[in-house]
């Protein structure tokens, strides 16, 4: 990957996760909303849907056509689309979460990936909103169902590319809690294959404790650098006047543990890229270094949104990356 690719594939992750995270919180953090965004039974009581079928296309939100021959393999996971009351666990067939996924969550998500890697992005039985907001047994056991349809993509992703290719893994909200867990599941050792072949890991929207990476075996590390390779990458990006969010992003990590178990645990040391730098330090890049922020939503998947030039300024403070408001235009 050159300097410059780097550079892309962050700018692009920014223009999306500084829009929908500040409009996730305005939106979802109220506790009201929060009690009528819970399912109504608990997670025992209810039947999950059934399991996706990874050998079936209809599987998969985005799958490579075949047409382009690209540097690397992407596998991508998206954040959660899935609003409803019903289910801890979203049927992938669900009309209104896969138009979000369709229309939202691929464009903006995978699409800064398209121009150098062939992306395959599994539909999979994702948590439901409220599970973001507790970590009792019914959330845990919800992201666990979850990650069971990860692993399953992950293997038929394996058996679709060929080995001797670069990876990129990209998760986006829960989707980069199931990402950490690929990286525990698949990546450890110092003679794997697959940690060879890894690129990076974007973590992005979703808490990566730094002592998490480094208990894995070997230590992944952060990427500090443009050209930096086999690390993570990873921000929470809030604006400044959600400091009662930053403090629970900090308190409220999860990580996981041998045999695809969950642990909430309290890190003050997230890592924190800043996508404006590529520095896992706290210096403050201003917004004239901000070559452009962008929303792919309604643009066709595969069609570069245009970029708002010096939309914001970001710097990262106690693991949370703390982006400017944005000025009206």
């Amino acid at each position: 990957m050159t300097r410059n690719t780097w550079r892309l594939a962050g700018y692009g992750a920014i223009g999306l996760a500084g829009v929908l995270a500040a409009a996730f919180i305005i939106i979802f953090q109220d506790g009201i909303v929060r009690f009528f965004a819970t399912p109504r039974a608990p997670f025992q009581t209810v039947t999950p849907p059934p399991p996706p079928e990874y050998a079936a296309r209809g599987a998969w939100l985005v799958w490579p056509d075949g047409s382009k021959r690209l540097p690397a393999d992407a596998f991508y996971v998206h954040s959660t689309t899935y609003y409803r009351r019903q289910a801890w666990n979203a049927p992938i067939n669900d009309e209104n979460a896969d138009e979000r996924r369709r229309m939202i969550a691929a464009p903006n998500e995978a699409g800064p990936f398209l121009p150098v890697a062939n992306i395959y992005g599994p539909r999979y039985r994702e948590t439901t909103l409220y599970s973001l907001f507790t970590h009792k047994y019914d959330g845990l056991a919800a992201r666990r169902l979850a990650f069971d349809d990860i692993r399953r993509a992950f293997e038929q992703f394996l058996a679709a590319r060929d080995p001797a290719r670069p990876i990129i893994l990209v998760g986006y909200g829960q989707g980069g809690l199931h990402v950490l867990g690929l990286l525990s599941e698949y990546f450890q050792g110092e003679i794997n294959p697959l940690r060879r072949k890894l690129v990076a890991a974007y973590v992005i929207g979703a808490s990566a404790p730094a002592e998490y990476l480094a208990a894995l075996n070997p230590a992944i590390p952060v990427c500090d650098a443009p050209d930096a390779v086999r690390c993570v990458v990873s921000y929470v990006d809030l604006e400044p006047r959600f400091d009662e969010e930053m403090d629970r992003v900090r308190a409220r990590s999860l990580a996981w543990e041998t045999g695809a178990g969950l642990k909430s645990i309290r890190s003050d040391n997230l890592v924190c890229v800043n996508p404006l730098t590529w520095r896992a330090d706290d210096a403050y890049a201003p917004a004239d270094d901000n070559v452009g922020a962008a929303s792919a939503t309604g643009i066709a998947y595969g069609k570069p949104p245009p970029p708002i030039a010096r939309a914001v300024g970001a710097r990262c403070e106690r693991g949370i990356l703390i982006v400017d408001t944005p000025k009206r235009r």
